[in-house]
């Protein structure tokens, strides 16, 4: 009514599928989990929000992950969780989504990055708001360039064990990602 639109709302419960699809990315792709994970998000200056970060950082340390809270050059923060059970890596983030997503911070959250490794990284990435991943597999992060082919045939495996971004030009590459 007054020229405002409603904001996209998060989709959070799509991070669940990366419980099972790390297995088949290890044994049919060679990729190992590192153990680590991360929820980026856009921090804004109010005392709610002040609030509900303190929720996040009492959550994780209920949780017994180790964790880490990090700005980015860009000002984003970075909720930074490892554990050896990759579960509780996944677990852990959807946590820390579903604080924000509950305390009306929902639209501040830009995406979840897990990343794997073999003989290169690779990192996929979870959009919240359109509730899909996609691989990204950087080659020089300083040259800014990335490894299509491979991005292509991990996604033509992980189709039915993940919610994939179709449209190709939504695949945004994250470099200098701080995991």
């Amino acid at each position: 009514m007054l020229g405002r639109t409603k904001g996209i709302v998060p989709k959070a419960d799509g991070l669940f599928s990366m419980a099972t699809a790390y297995i088949t990315l290890s044994t049919e792709l060679s990729l190992q989990p590192t153990g680590k994970a991360g929820v980026c998000f856009k921090p804004i200056e109010s005392g709610g929000f002040a609030q509900c970060e303190k929720e996040v950082v009492e959550l994780l340390r209920i949780s017994d992950t180790d964790f880490e809270i990090k700005e980015d050059a860009f000002g984003y923060a970075w909720a930074i969780v490892s554990d050896a059970q990759f579960e509780n890596v996944v677990s852990d983030l959807h946590a820390v989504s579903s604080t924000l997503i509950d305390n009306g911070y929902g639209e501040q959250i830009l995406c979840a990055v897990f990343p794997f490794q073999n003989q290169q990284n690779v990192f996929w990435i979870y959009n919240y708001k359109r509730g899909q991943f996609y691989p990204f597999v950087p080659v020089d992060p300083k040259e800014h360039k990335r490894d299509y082919a491979c991005e292509f045939r991990l996604r033509s495996v992980m189709q039915r064990e993940l919610p994939i971004e179709q449209d190709l030009e939504r695949w945004y590459p994250l470099w200098d990602v701080p995991l």
